[in-house]
């Protein structure tokens, strides 16, 4: 299925899209603690800081380790940054101010083999569920640590929705 947004935001009308950005050769992805609106994206080419209030994105430089799956940059105020991306970790998957979400993971053969299909729906604060995607596995998605952002990562794009004010 094709969204516009890499996902389907129609009912979630307490949230607003950030910034949708192409990342090639997505691998790890982690929010601050102290200032959870920044968010370090680290790919094969590159690393950046998104700031999902702002709706920027600005280069930087880190140092990063995948097995213990931290990393550590100056424009974060060297604060351990835990990642996680398609190779492990998760993001949280529910808000202290009532938002969760939850899917349903399938296989199919398909191409000589076996590929994974998942469902993701997104349960708003009054109990209502919308499916905000149906395709192949993603990388990640998650809420940031103050629940004020939302990430979803596929290979064909990285969405961050922001809640409206």
């Amino acid at each position: 299925m094709y969204y516009e947004y890499g996902i389907d935001i129609k009912g979630l009308d307490d949230w607003e899209v950030s910034l949708v950005k192409v990342v090639g050769g997505f691998i790890w992805l982690g929010f601050s603690e102290q200032e959870p609106h920044k968010m370090l994206c680290i790919s094969a080419d590159k690393e950046t800081i998104f700031d999902c209030e702002k709706g920027t994105v600005s280069p930087t430089k880190c140092v990063f380790d995948e097995n213990e799956r931290t990393a550590v940059c100056a424009e974060l105020k060297d604060e351990i940054i835990n990642i996680c991306g398609q190779y492990g970790g998760e993001l949280p998957h529910k808000t202290a101010q009532g938002e969760k979400l939850s899917s349903v993971k399938r296989e199919e053969f398909k191409y000589g083999k076996t590929l994974v299909r998942e469902e993701v729906t997104f349960t708003v604060k009054n109990g209502s569920s919308f499916l905000v995607y149906e395709g192949y596995a993603p990388y990640i998605y998650g809420f940031s640590p103050d629940g004020n952002y939302f990430v979803f990562a596929t290979d064909g794009a990285l969405t961050v929705l922001k809640r409206k004010q």
